[in-house]
């Protein structure tokens, strides 16, 4: 009988673990991973043509619950790919992405929408003969989250970043990002 009562106190407390809750994110810091996909919205005065397309965007953010409502994201986005500049002329293009934003939970509890809204700093690294760039911009998303327990939770986001750059007419990012939050 003793094996029984402890396998059941067990399996309970398994499910209570994995069971989700509505987290108090006020005053806790989640490491938040994202993956997903960016879409550079650009134009070189200086090429035929800066084709760009869909390419994979990942880094991580540091964020911090002000409040439940609202949150401090720092962090960093890093995304590299092909770009036809002229005809059979393809340049290498990474972009660095240093992100400080605020996060509002429009609502919170097991799903939580929310609304971003930063600054941020481009590097832009190109081949030669283009020249590399460094610009700040801002940037402006929404999405959700789903709280699994009250340290894991999942989300799916969409952001827009608009550059100022200096040698490009101009420069935009669009992305879709899946996160995974970690919070403590």
């Amino acid at each position: 009988m003793p094996i029984r009562r402890r396998a059941l106190w067990s399996a309970l407390l398994i499910v209570l673990l994995a069971s989700p809750v509505a987290a108090q994110r006020g005053g806790r810091v989640s490491i938040v991973g994202n993956a997903g996909v960016v879409w550079p919205i650009m134009h070189h005065p200086s090429t035929e043509r800066f084709d760009t397309h869909a390419a994979l965007l990942s880094g991580a953010l540091l964020n911090y619950g002000i409040s439940d409502w609202l949150g401090l994201q720092v962090g960093l986005l890093l995304s590299e790919q092909r770009v036809e500049t002229d005809r059979d002329e393809n340049n290498t293009m990474t972009t660095q992405e240093l992100v400080m934003q605020l996060r509002w939970n429009v609502l919170t509890g097991l799903w939580q929408p929310y609304l971003t809204a930063g600054a941020n700093y481009y590097v832009v690294s190109l081949d030669p003969p283009l020249d590399d760039e460094s610009d700040p911009g801002m940037v402006f998303g929404a999405g959700v989250e789903l709280i699994f327990t009250d340290h894991i939770s999942f989300g799916l986001t969409g952001r827009y970043g608009y550059i100022f750059m200096e040698h490009f007419d101009s420069g935009e990012m669009v992305s879709g990002l899946a996160t995974l939050a970690f919070t403590f």
